[in-house]
């Protein structure tokens, strides 16, 4: 019903309307509040973003820094590559900063470090806590840089400047290549010359020296010749090019590289492995063990050269005369092609490399060698003034002499030196000459004379011939010989597959043995076989089992078969020397004893020099030029002489820069 002019509401919708007033302004108070909450977040987020651009621009300033001091530390590294003084290297560092400091992503262009260094505080002086400025040492170069950037949105919280700093290090590495150029080529030299004498194969000739002296003097005397320089850059349109500054072109690697002494050697040596002071004082680096073989060491070598270079550890500066330290493996001929091609994906015409230098001649490390004499045939009892005789030789590394004795066998308590029927006690036979000057070729001759029994028993016996060289080689070495006494007939032989043999540690490896006689059947109770040492020496410490199958045989006339299995425990790496005896009673009435004694080397996680003996002592290092290479030969001249320590300045012209970290 509608509502009657001038008469009231009724209470209740009084009452309603009533509360409705209070209601609103609570709802305006609250939305006020959140407008004021709202506003504050805002304006912290705002904030927070402020600064979170800001720190935006603090990295990106960072980074660039950090691209302007590590441009700036190869620059200056490059420039000592190319022979530059540390002044001018630090030229190239702060125009280099110059050139890059004016596109800051910022707007602010940095200041230029500082002549005078500025170190963090309480470290003045140590290059590990530069601060701003250049430092350059050697072949170590190090870059640091700072700038201030101001906040923009951080200013609203307080916020003023932020300092930024970057730092870079570049060294300078050898980048040494697995390769041995010859110094001298026909030595020790004429004394005279003139170009093109280098033409001349017969000619003596530096290979670092310019190519106009190269064969002026001798190997001991430089004083006509000059040493070579980098000159003008590299034509290959001048076969001969600015001859006054360079060395004669030569080959370094493959066909053309051939020593002097015609061994079989072509410029391309093992880095990895050192020092042939003798057959067991190898070193040996970067992965490389004295189980790895030849053909796994070229491959390594190669990729070096494909890869630009050594990775270390460089050789400590050269001596004169060369200690082991000095001395590398040489690779089979054989072996340079993969050393020829790696070097070709690289290297080209034009590019400069560094090389190690030897005198042109390979070395062996230095041995002897004594030859088995034949069996000595001796009465039970009586006297032989000739008994035989056996040779002596050595190595061209060789030089001294070697002092012969006669040792008895005591493993055989029969032997005739042992019971004394063999006259002269320790000394029992006369070595003639002795001390022996061993020779290169078929070796010196030594006549073995006086040789005396009394009353000793038939069979055929083992004598050890004992050589031992003088200082400075002090090495010993043994050899068995048969003695016959009484012409006893029932005999037999031992031959091997081998008798050196490389096992790795805690591996098998075994030895194929034939026993054959070598008269009438052998009968009696046939061969025994067993394992000992050399005379005085005991087997190695922690060498496994050791079996023959079978351990006792019957010599056939086309001889029986035993293998012997060794198993190399926990023995050391090394060369061990070891023995095998085969003795038995044969089919005489009544039997005679035969014992005969067979040395066998086992070589445990160790190899030779990558297959061989042979080594160049490393005279020094030099840079060269590449002029041309195919998939024989490698062809370069060099562009500095002779330097015995990598560290000389003269050989940063072979170097890389390479950025390493700041610690």
């Amino acid at each position: 019903m509608g509502r009657v002019p001038g008469v009231a509401v009724s209470g209740p919708a009084r009452g309603a309307r009533g509360r409705g007033a209070p209601d609103r302004a609570v709802a305006l108070r609250q939305r006020g509040q959140v407008l004021v909450v709202f506003a504050l977040g805002v304006a912290g987020l705002l904030a927070a973003a402020g600064v979170a651009i800001d720190v935006g621009r603090f990295y990106s300033e960072r980074r660039f820094l950090q691209n302007a001091a590590d441009a700036a530390a190869l620059a200056a590294a490059n420039a000592l590559i190319r022979g530059e003084s540390y002044a001018d290297a630090e030229v190239e560092a702060q125009t280099s900063l110059a050139r890059n400091f004016l596109g800051d992503p910022n707007g602010v262009i940095a200041s230029l470090p500082p002549s005078t260094p500025v170190y963090e505080s309480g470290h003045a002086g140590d290059p590990a806590y530069l601060k701003h400025g250049i430092l350059i040492s050697g072949g170590d170069i190090r870059v640091a840089v700072m700038n201030t950037i101001s906040y923009t949105f951080g200013r609203a919280v307080g916020l003023g400047n932020q300092p930024i700093g970057a730092r870079a290090r570049v060294r300078l590495e050898g980048q040494l290549l697995p390769i041995a150029v010859r110094n001298f080529v026909n030595s020790p030299g004429a004394g005279t010359g003139t170009y093109p004498c280098v033409d001349d194969e017969r000619a003596f000739m530096d290979f670092f020296a310019t190519a106009e002296t190269a064969c002026l003097g001798t190997d001991t005397d430089s004083s006509l010749r000059v040493d070579p320089n980098p000159g003008s850059a590299f034509d290959p349109t001048l076969p001969d090019n600015d001859r006054v500054n360079h060395g004669p072109i030569v080959a370094i690697l493959g066909d053309g590289a051939t020593p002097d002494n015609g061994a079989d050697f072509r410029g391309y040596i093992a880095l990895d492995i050192r020092n042939f002071a003798n057959t067991t004082s190898q070193l040996y680096y970067n992965g490389v063990d004295p189980s790895t073989t030849s053909s796994t060491l070229k491959d390594l070598e190669a990729q070096w050269l494909a890869r630009g270079g050594y990775p270390g550890p460089l050789f400590p500066p050269i001596i004169s005369p060369p200690d082991p330290n000095d001395q590398v493996a040489t690779m089979s001929g054989n072996s340079t092609g993969v050393g020829i091609s790696a070097f070709n994906t690289r290297f080209g015409p034009g590019d400069t490399i560094l090389v190690a230098v030897y005198s042109g001649v390979t070395l062996e490390i230095p041995d002897f060698s004594m030859a088995a004499p034949s069996t000595i045939a001796l009465p039970t009892t009586g006297t032989l003034a000739t008994a035989g005789s056996f040779k002596v030789g050595r190595n061209q590394s060789f030089s001294g002499t070697v002092t012969l004795t006669t040792v008895a066998d005591t493993g055989d308590p029969a032997n005739p030196m042992v019971t004394g029927t063999l006259l002269g006690g320790s000394t029992p036979i006369t070595y003639s000459p002795n001390a022996v000057t061993p020779s290169l070729g078929s070796g010196e001759t030594v006549s073995m004379l006086n040789v005396s029994t009394s009353g000793a028993g038939n069979g055929i016996y083992t004598l050890w011939l004992r050589g031992e060289a003088g200082s400075p080689y002090l090495s010993i070495k043994y050899q068995p010989f048969a003695v016959n006494v009484g012409s006893v007939s029932r005999d037999f032989t031992v031959s091997l597959d081998a008798s050196e043999k490389f096992v790795a540690s805690g591996d098998n490896v075994s030895f194929s043995l034939n026993v054959k006689r070598s008269g009438p059947a052998f009968g009696g109770a046939g061969v025994s076989l067993s394992l000992e040492a050399l005379p005085g020496e005991t087997l190695p410490t922690g060498l496994g089992a050791v079996t023959f199958s079978p351990a006792n045989v019957n010599p056939s006339s086309s001889g029986t078969a035993s293998t012997l299995t060794i198993n190399s425990g926990t023995t050391a790496p090394g060369q061990y020397d070891l023995v095998i005896r085969a003795t038995g009673m044969n089919g005489d009435s009544p039997g005679r004893q035969v014992t005969h004694l067979l040395p066998i080397r086992l070589d445990v996680a160790t190899a030779s020099a990558g297959g061989n003996q042979q080594y160049v002592d490393i005279s020094g290092f030099a840079v060269m030029r590449v002029v041309a290479g195919d998939s024989n030969t490698v062809q370069a001249y060099a562009i500095t002489p002779v330097i015995a320590d990598l560290n000389d300045p003269q050989l940063r012209r072979g170097q890389v820069a390479r950025l390493v970290p700041w610690d």
